[in-house]
């Protein structure tokens, strides 16, 4: 029986490739445990198919570049730490760390030493991040000390997991080996965002016209601009309502300024980060989902899991037009809108909302290459590829 522990800094029940991981190793007979840090610490939880939870308590803001890396450091230490006494109690397999950062790899030096299996699951390109978030300098000294740690992270993993080409592209250009290099692209659970299995739910028929975005809340995703479509919304759909579900960091507060500003506050409502198994229902509520998100070295070249979610619950989306989201859909199954306009975003809305069919056939056509082209079955077996590679094939039956 394989023995396998996720490593990271997240929080398993909202964290979809995480938990898509586990929870599909653990259905086909394999011993998980997960290890992560979060905000608030809690016992060892019990999740579906025997799945142990760890979690550890970090505290702090990341609001800097600094705190990120402070933060960081004091995750890596304490994961190296309770990872090794874990280890030595369960004789783990594989131990399968999930970036950011990518040097959390390290956590499994000891583990390493003595024959443990080493994979680094890169979701987001740290180098691109860093950018997005706190520079426009490409070539900074500061870029150029993440990407040499990012290198050095990737050699001394035994396997490295990306989850788009793109990211694959990028590592091979700054001299990861590509045979070194596999990609498992981010997919909804089909057993949680599946519009079948909701439909004998419907949506009350006195709520308002609802815009929904549930995801990460930060200025890169364009939040604002929704927001200042608002007034102009309003004009032609008077009970228009975003919806933003998300963790409540300092943006939050940010956008509820702007919102009181414009005099839109009422029609803008933030709730906070709930378990995966809920958001289906928040989606079902909702007329259109959106993804505002703004163009850069990240943005532009990330997989949005979100749309995939909008698309399996055959939910009409309205996106920015990044060259990502091009290559996912075409113009029959999202509604584009030019990255940073409101008054684009606001037709695009008006539009939707005075043609139900058109909303019913950018939903349909969004969900149609959403099963021809994304399969968790198949993302699976190339991680299963993964393993093999690392580890005897009797293991893993």
């Amino acid at each position: 029986m394989l023995k396998i522990c996720m490593v990271g800094i997240f929080n398993y029940p909202i964290d979809p490739r995480v938990k898509s991981y586990s929870e599909y190793l653990a259905k086909n007979g394999s011993k998980v445990d997960v290890l992560g840090i979060q905000q608030t610490p809690q016992d060892v939880v019990m999740h579906n198919y025997g799945i142990r939870v760890f979690t550890i308590a970090v505290s702090g803001k990341r609001t800097s570049p600094f705190a990120y890396a402070l933060q960081y450091f004091f995750a890596f230490i304490v994961l190296f730490f309770r990872l090794t006494e874990m280890h030595f109690k369960n004789k783990y397999d594989v131990v399968h760390f999930h970036n950011m950062p990518d040097f959390l790899v390290f956590a499994g030096l000891i583990l390493k030493l003595i024959g443990v299996k080493v994979i680094l699951d890169i979701h987001d390109l740290l180098p691109e991040v860093y950018i997005s978030k706190f520079s426009k300098n490409q070539e900074s000294m500061v870029v150029r000390l993440i990407k040499l740690e990012e290198k050095i992270s990737t050699k001394f993993a035994n396997e490295v997991i990306v989850a788009n080409k793109h990211f694959r592209s990028k590592l091979i250009e700054r001299g990861t080996p590509s045979s070194k290099i596999t990609v498992v692209k981010n997919f909804p659970d089909p057993n949680i965002f599946n519009r079948s299995r909701y439909g004998s739910q419907k949506r009350e028929d006195d709520k308002a016209f609802t815009l929904i975005f549930p995801g990460t809340i930060a200025p890169r995703y364009g939040l604002e601009v929704a927001i200042k479509a608002l007034p102009m919304i309003k004009e032609g759909v008077p009970d228009v309502k975003l919806i933003v579900i998300g963790r409540q960091v300092e943006n939050v507060k940010t956008l509820e300024a702007l919102a009181r500003q414009l005099g839109v506050a009422n029609n803008v409502e933030f709730k906070p980060a709930m378990p995966l198994e809920e958001i289906p229902n928040q989606l079902l509520q909702a007329d259109i989902g959106i993804y505002p998100a703004l163009p850069d070295p990240h943005m532009s070249i990330a997989i949005p899991g979100k749309l995939l979610e909008f698309a399996a619950m055959s939910l009409p989306i309205i996106s920015s037009r990044l060259s990502i989201v091009e290559e996912m859909f075409d113009e029959s199954a999202v509604m584009f809108f030019e990255p940073g306009n409101s008054y684009d975003f606001a037709l695009c809305v008006l539009k939707l909302y005075e043609n139900r069919g058109l909303r019913e056939s950018i939903a349909r056509n969004a969900n149609y290459i959403f099963v021809q082209e994304h399969s968790g079955d198949h993302e699976f077996r190339s991680y299963l590829e993964v393993l093999h590679r690392l580890i005897p094939t009797h293991k893993l039956e």
